[in-house]
């Protein structure tokens, strides 16, 4: 299993729109090894995944599959 540090976070901008009703939004978390993994926010926030953080492979693989 590897670890990986959070350098970055990519939120989306909707504008003045926000989001579509049932929408709920995301987080891209850029890691120290190029990737880019897409989260909810709210499992962000939850899990605290905020830059200089650290995330492992077994979490990236149980958490940001299906989005």
């Amino acid at each position: 299993m590897s670890i990986h540090r959070i350098i970055d976070l990519i939120e989306p901008d909707n504008g003045c729109e926000g989001f579509l009703p049932g929408e709920e939004p995301t987080v891209t978390l850029v890691l120290d090894d190029g990737r880019q993994v897409k989260v909810y926010d709210r499992l962000a926030y939850e899990m605290d995944w905020d830059t200089g953080r650290t995330i492992s492979d077994d979490d990236i693989l149980a958490y940001a599959s299906g989005l």
